[in-house]
């Protein structure tokens, strides 16, 4: 279908079988109702029709998260363009090979190796606005991105939350670097002493939390960089997930057996018990992963919690099996896809794992224990059957899709691109 509007040309095709409605309004906004939930949407452009009607650029996929379907501003100039829109269905048989070619090459954004081993800081002044991959991490937890592109990391041995600009340079936001017990009145969030930061969460706008576990504290920073002190909880022990919704007004955050919950007006209630020991929570307190009981679960409401992943082992995982037969070797991390499925990262087990949407388990990165296997940079990433990655810790998503692991012993966090090879 071909549309000009105001000098432009935009050639607007939604492929796969079925008849699909795509339109351009006057605002610049590519819309298809067809592109629903379930889905990845891949906007492809051209400024002259290739001779072959599969070499369409890609210029950014994203995830269709609505029943109504989607809306997509490619940033059209006065100049003449093609674009269309590819749409990957996530369900079915074919769910798990669409999630893979949406994804392409595997790089570290962050960290340089170096000496490992619990309690080892090997931050140092030198790192800061350096090449974030010239800068050593010390059994960093978790990383998060901003809408601005910015990657938040805590940098758990060496007291501090990292920031990796868009442009590769690494910078402190928060901690001195050095363990201590920071004022909980506003302060300049670099003047706050942390201890062992081990959970973290990053709104848009650049707005962090962190769980400040050896104080067993969570604290915020708003984006003109000064922090106070949300949370006291001197109950806090092993705290790794966290999740903070309401601007601040509430908190989801693990605590050993416990997924504790806060609230700016009733304090701080315990959720749901009887884990083993919890590891990370994923974005909306929705699902939470137990390490000692190799479990994956969905919280449903206070004091409910089901199993949706793992059956009980530490062995290998099986790539293809129902999600709840499949063995996750101490499961720590989650994270919702927003069109549907799951993200997992194995510790011991040094694995990142694609639950689809039919509930089946799928091997994305492999690896081992062995700090040695942290490769294969600059390549395609889905390669399971090569070692490149070592103990993951979390895994998330940035606000453009791409896939953040983190790799705690090696001190790494790795970036898998959103956009197809």
């Amino acid at each position: 279908m071909m549309k000009r509007l105001a000098g432009l040309s935009c050639f607007l095709l939604v492929p796969w079988c079925f008849a699909a409605t795509v339109r351009l309004t006057p605002d610049g906004w590519l819309r298809s109702p067809d592109a629903n939930g379930g889905a990845i949407v891949c906007l492809e452009g051209t400024n002259a029709l290739p001779s072959q009607p599969t070499n369409w650029p890609a210029l950014r996929n994203y995830f269709a998260e609505f029943k109504d379907g989607i809306a997509v501003r490619p940033g059209l100039t006065n100049a003449p363009g093609f674009f269309r829109l590819r749409v990957f269905d996530l369900g079915g048989t074919n769910g798990h090979s669409n999630f893979v070619a949406a994804y392409s090459t595997l790089t570290t954004i962050a960290g340089a190796g170096g000496a490992t081993g619990a309690g080892v800081n090997k931050w140092q002044a030198a790192f800061e606005n350096g090449p974030a991959t010239s800068a050593q991490l010390s059994r960093p937890h978790i990383a998060l991105g901003d809408d601005a592109g910015n990657i938040y990391i805590a940098d758990k041995d060496a007291h501090g939350i990292r920031k990796v600009r868009a442009n590769g340079t690494i910078v402190t936001v928060a901690g001195t670097s050095v363990a201590g017990d920071g004022p909980d009145a506003p302060t300049t969030a670099t003047s706050v002493a942390l201890n062992q930061p081990n959970g973290l969460w990053v709104e848009g706008d650049g707005t962090f939390y962190i769980l400040d576990l050896g104080n067993f504290k969570v604290r915020k920073v708003s984006t003109n960089g000064i922090a106070n002190t949300l949370i006291v909880d001197g109950g806090l022990v092993t705290g790794r997930g966290l999740w903070v919704g309401g601007g601040g007004t509430f908190a989801m955050y693990s605590s050993g057996t416990v997924l504790r919950y806060w609230t700016i007006g009733s304090g701080i209630t315990d959720y749901v018990t009887g884990f083993s020991d919890l590891g990370n929570i994923s974005q909306n307190g929705t699902y939470a992963t137990d390490r000692g009981a190799n479990l994956v679960y969905r919280i449903v409401n206070p004091g409910v919690r089901v199993v949706v992943a793992g059956n009980g082992t530490a062995g290998a995982g099986i790539d293809g099996a129902l999600a709840t037969a499949c063995p996750l070797n101490q499961v720590r991390g989650v994270w919702e896809i927003p069109s549907g499925g799951l993200l997992l990262a194995t510790d011991n087990g040094s694995q990142v794992w694609y639950l689809d949407t039919t509930q089946h388990m799928h091997l994305l990165l492999n690896g081992s224990s062995a700090n040695s296997s942290h490769g294969g940079d600059g390549a395609y990433f889905y390669n399971p059957g090569t070692l490149q990655i070592s103990k993951a810790r979390q895994v998330t998503l940035d606000r453009e899709g791409n896939m953040l692991i983190t790799e705690h012993d090696a001190g790494y966090v790795r970036k898998i691109r959103f956009l197809p090879k």
